[in-house]
């Protein structure tokens, strides 16, 4: 693993020689760029998945949560409270999807189920992007970024909440400017419940910090770190055959970032590591019959980029590099004796040993150029991403157009590409087989959009094509067969999205309808998959805004209608097609006003408030009715 960092420090080292040349960075500039915008500079779009003015001021909602009104993403649940989450773009697969943590990549190379699992509550953030048009190894169908909160004022800020299936949920979070160049962000939470079924019960312990310097002529720096545990009862969340499941995972992960603009060049950097570790149960609490699965993944990246800006544009050179490490009990390749000392192979708490291993190293090299004249906008990218698998040529490019200050058209078209995850390569238990000879995926997409925004209204569609080949699905052929990971020819998607907004200052502050559609041409043919065919093909969303005696007494209301296409086989071994369910959520808060120098906010919030039976993963019911109530104070 040394040699892993030595990489590190190369790209660190490479573009970061201009930083004695002479410029004033601004906190506040480095806070806009490190929060609206993504590191990953070959990329083709980037809009607002949520918005501050979306999250309520205090609420029990998790991040998965708040993204399941988002047309474009689909949010598969496992259990209560986003506990185990699945995130998908646009028809996808999570392990397609990137996860980003303000600009940085910690997506989890073992697999997509834990790419989600980050330290950050949606207390404590002020927003989530879609980037599509991504390049390099990984975010085959886009990129999810989450963007934590930096403000211009001290604060503390307490959140506490209880209600149904003894949940319980505490957010301590605040902010200090030790200086005028320096800002420190820190938070930690506990969320937990006793289960709204037999082993869905779990605990989540958050902690994070994040600090921003600006060092004037040596530019500005901005570190983050954290930490999570959790551990959930999985009942038949991996294999409706066995309902005693039970995970326990920790993530650790850590990140700084340097940009600096000097004259005409503006240059930025970033290094990051993210461990993670999984003990998966088959039965809870015994592994006489079935040993218990020990991975522990540690994932390094790091990001370089100079650019230029002259007559003709800006023009970008982007190089990214990442390792992919794991130790495991059954994922990678067999390790041989002496290869590893006898202490590292040792499972921390569990007389077991590390018996398989496998290292990645991946890369990619970019040529970006943006140019804009008026209301006409250019940009286009091509690269080269390297791994084990070969070299691949990738490349994008966008055009967006403002004919007059009430429209906005764009269009872009870009090909990307994924590596398989350990998972996909090497899962083998009973009920599944992996495939140890997986290519990567490859997709080509095509999008197209236009906004239309006149006065208090918004209106917005949007249209894509993705032609994908060497997909990679779990799939069975019968509902008693194993799991096996398999690669499809080809796999055609098409979609589009529709958006209406209202904005006010009235009773009604705002109204949003969203509806989203997919459609692919590929033929089950009797297989049943446990992702690739199994899309949202349609969602339909309202999302409402009331505000009573000024801004004092607020109403959230939100109604959303799932339309899933595919199958499933239920406990009893018989085909299952997936039925339209909707769900009503509300979140009611009231300012007293009685903290002469804070804000206390008492709330109540309610989610499935119809009762709706349903469930995300066929045969896994999702928690009915549930309600919260909390208190927030902010000082």
């Amino acid at each position: 693993m040394k040699k892993s960092w030595l990489y590190v420090a190369a790209v660190i080292l490479a573009c970061s020689w201009p930083a004695s040349l002479a410029a004033q960075d601004t906190l506040s500039l480095v806070v806009v760029s490190s929060e609206r915008r993504s590191s990953v500079q070959n990329l083709t779009t980037q809009e607002e998945l949520v918005t501050a003015s979306r999250i309520p001021a205090a609420q029990t909602r998790t991040l998965e949560q708040l993204l399941r009104l988002c047309p474009s993403i689909d949010i598969r649940e496992r259990g209560g409270k986003s506990i185990q989450t699945d995130i998908g773009i646009r028809g996808g697969s999570p392990d397609q999807t990137m996860i980003q943590l303000n600009g940085v990549d910690f997506t989890d190379a073992r697999t997509g189920h834990q790419s989600h699992s980050l330290p950050v509550d949606s207390d404590i953030i002020s927003g989530m992007d879609l980037i599509e048009g991504i390049g390099g190894n990984t975010g085959l169908t886009g990129a999810v970024n989450i963007r934590t909160r930096i403000s211009d004022e001290d604060f503390l800020r307490a959140n506490l909440s209880g209600g149904s299936y003894g949940y319980a949920y505490g957010n301590l979070s605040g902010q200090i400017r030790a200086s005028e160049r320096l800002t420190v962000f820190g938070a930690g939470s506990l969320r937990r419940s006793d289960g709204y079924r037999p082993c869905t019960d779990f605990i989540n312990w958050n902690a994070y910090a994040r600090a921003v310097y600006d060092a004037g002529g040596a530019g500005t720096f901005d570190a983050q770190a954290g930490w999570q545990k959790r551990d959930f009862g999985a009942a038949g969340f991996y294999s409706l055959a066995y309902p005693n499941q039970f995970e326990m995972t920790s993530t650790a992960l850590a990140s700084l970032r340097w940009m600096k603009n000097a004259g005409r060049f503006s240059m930025a950097a970033w290094a990051s590591f993210r461990k993670n570790t999984d003990c998966f149960q088959l039965i809870r609490g015994d592994e006489s019959l079935v040993p218990y699965n020990h991975h522990l993944t540690d994932n390094y990246g790091a990001h370089s980029s100079v650019g230029y800006l002259w007559a003709g544009g800006t023009t970008s050179l982007v190089a990214d590099y990442a390792c992919n490490f794991i130790l495991s009990t059954v994922l990678g390749e067999r390790i041989a004796p002496g290869e590893i000392s006898p202490e590292r192979l040792e499972v921390p708490g569990y007389e077991r040993q590390y018996e398989y291993m496998k290292v990645r190293h991946t890369g990619d090299v970019f040529l970006r150029h943006a140019w804009s004249r008026g209301a006409l906008g250019l940009q286009a990218s091509a690269g080269a991403a390297f791994s084990p698998y070969g070299t691949a040529s990738l490349w994008n490019a966008h055009l967006d157009w403002r004919p007059s200050p009430l429209w906005h058209l764009d269009a872009g078209l870009s090909q990307t590409m994924r590596l398989p995850t350990f998972t996909d390569l090497y899962y083998t238990a009973p009920g599944h087989r992996g495939n140890p000879d997986l290519q990567p995926e490859k997709a080509l997409t095509a999008k197209a959009g236009a906004v239309f925004a006149p006065g208090r209204f918004v209106f917005a569609a949007t249209g894509f094509y993705r032609r994908g080949l060497n997909v990679i699905d779990w799939v069975r052929d019968a509902a008693d067969a194993p799991w096996c990971s398999t690669q499809m020819t080809r796999l055609d998607t098409w979609g589009g999205d529709l958006r209406a907004e209202y904005r006010s200052g009235g009773l009604l502050r705002g109204a949003t309808l969203l509806y989203s559609h997919l459609w692919s041409d590929k033929d089950s043919a009797g297989l049943i998959s446990e992702y690739a065919l199994d899309y949202m093909r349609n969602k339909l969303s309202l999302e409402m805004l009331l505000a009573f005696f000024g801004d004092s007494l607020q109403l959230q209301l939100t109604g959303t209608l799932y339309d899933r296409a595919g199958n499933y086989a239920a406990a009893d071994h018989t085909m299952q097609s997936y039925e339209p369910y909707f769900l009503l959520g509300c979140n009611l808060g009231y300012d007293t006003g009685w903290l002469r120098r804070g804000t206390l906010r008492l709330y109540l919030e309610a989610e499935n408030l119809t009762d709706t039976a349903y469930f995300d993963f066929g045969g896994l019911p999702m928690p009915g009715r549930w309600l919260s109530a909390g208190v927030m104070v902010r000082w």
